[in-house]
């Protein structure tokens, strides 16, 4: 049987998996450098699509749900798409086939080819139908991390402080008044007249929402979508209250939302658009683009929104609060606030309680497998010491339907992470691990005056966390 030559093979492996996903069908999503994806793993069913294509290494990974185990670059890409997994012995040679026959490259061989040479014999078309239907969507750019710090300030400062959910964060939470303002935690407004007194107000002092994520715009009742004065901005939240995401130079780049739900407790601030207005050289509406293939603008015109974005994923960098309540937006955290460790736990409140108490730089991820963005900062802050204190079931064998089993996705996801820590030079990795009577997550056994104990996966050696 003649081999595919070298030559080939060599240009299989410059194919980028974004180009051929996108040649595949597949739904992508650029979100700065990086790009989002579903995972080509047709047996992994996401709620949301949690697949990263980092743009500049030329790989891929699966992140969502726990992560499938999903990585690699455009062979794995296609034979996670094919087959549900990679097996380099069994599915080289099909995989640089079906890649030379996406991507229109010609398969050359060592030898005489004939009737055993071996063929591609699947379809790598994208398995979810969803996603499928999506790939129509366009992502449309959230305004610079100044521009929406900037947004977001001025709006936390207009929205109120309910007495129901401020009494919330001071018995639940422990929250003092100064923690509270140095946090920016601030009700969502339960009113329109609220809702529009805020906006009204922004905009009069000049507050540009475009493209700012939770800020859209609607259509006013029997308005022509066509003219831009039938449009509204409004406000694109629900629930109780909003948490501030901030970045590490103390920028407030994001908003959580604490909906008051208890299947979805958090979800982000966030205005992906559903129509875009296109228009000819003088600025005006000629028609709109529907981004969203299940959307009918003619029988559902008041469910319509443009001019938000989407928020994406962000982690969040949170200090003790007498340093967060004075870091002026664009400082960098390491000329602020001196140190060589950081906590990563999971979770807005976590993470601000956390930082209180142990008086250090926490870092908190939106879910538990939304990690990717974390290991890119602790090497540009020269972190030379990371804790990972994800939620103690994540360790913790428990009761569930008269069986005893793990929170899985928390547990492969913790794994997942630590080895992209583990593989990297000059960072110590240790766990956070405590008694699960003591609290399911850090910030209950920090609030009883206790500590979590380290242990060194490398060593073994196990020892109390000290202050």
């Amino acid at each position: 049987m003649p081999k595919i030559s070298q030559h080939t093979i060599d240009q299989v492996q410059l194919v980028h998996p974004y180009d051929l996903a996108t040649r595949m069908g597949h739904w992508t999503k650029r979100s700065g450098s990086n790009i989002t994806v579903r995972c080509p793993n047709p047996n992994h069913h996401e709620n949301t699509p949690d697949t990263c294509i980092y743009s500049t290494r030329g790989i891929f990974k699966c992140y969502g749900g726990g992560g499938c185990g999903a990585q690699g670059g455009s062979l794995q890409y296609y034979a996670w798409a094919t087959w549900g997994c990679w097996d380099s012995r069994t599915h080289f040679v099909e995989a640089v086939i079906g890649v030379c026959e996406i991507m229109g490259i010609p398969v050359e061989y060592d030898g005489p080819v004939n009737d055993s040479t071996p063929r591609r014999t699947q379809p790598a078309l994208q398995h979810h139908t969803a996603a499928a239907q999506k790939a129509v969507f366009e992502e449309i750019p959230a305004q610079n991390a100044e521009t929406c710090d900037r947004v977001y300030r001025r709006f936390l400062q207009l929205c109120p402080i309910y007495r129901e959910h401020a009494e919330e964060w001071a018995t639940k939470r422990k929250y003092t008044k100064e923690q509270i303002l140095a946090f920016g935690l601030r009700s969502i407004p339960a009113t329109w007249q609220e809702n529009k007194l805020i906006v009204d107000t922004m905009q009069k002092e000049g507050f540009s929402l475009e493209r700012v994520p939770g800020f859209t715009q609607k259509l006013r009742k029997d308005g022509n979508p066509l003219n831009d004065k039938d449009w509204y901005w409004t406000i694109n939240a629900y629930g109780k209250y909003l948490l501030p995401v901030r970045d590490d130079a103390g920028r407030i780049v994001r908003l959580r939302m604490a909906t008051g739900q208890a299947k979805k407790k958090y979800t982000w601030y966030s205005s992906s658009p559903n129509v875009l207005p296109v228009r000819d050289q003088s600025g005006q509406i000629t028609e709109l683009k529907v981004l969203d293939p299940t959307l009918d603008i003619k029988t559902n015109p008041s469910e319509m929104r443009r001019g938000g974005a989407s928020s994406s994923h962000h982690i969040n960098v949170v200090l003790p609060h007498k340093f967060l309540s004075s870091w002026e937006p664009g400082d960098e955290i390491t000329d602020i606030f001196k140190f060589d460790s950081v906590v990563i736990t999971e979770g807005e409140h976590k993470s601000f309680i956390s930082a209180n108490i142990l008086n250090r730089p926490v870092v908190g991820v939106p879910g538990v497998g939304n990690y990717r963005d974390v290991l890119p900062a602790l090497k540009k802050w020269g972190v030379k010491k990371v804790a990972i204190a994800y939620d103690a079931d994540a360790f913790v064998v428990k009761e569930k339907d008269g069986k005893k089993a793990k929170n899985e996705d928390v547990f492969r996801n913790l794994i997942n992470f630590a080895k992209e820590i583990l593989d990297s030079d000059g960072i110590q990795l240790v766990f956070w691990i405590w008694n699960i009577n003591d609290g399911k997550g850090l910030d209950d056994v920090l609030m009883l005056g206790k500590l979590p104990f380290e242990v060194d996966p490398r060593t073994q050696v196990r020892q109390p966390v000290t202050l």
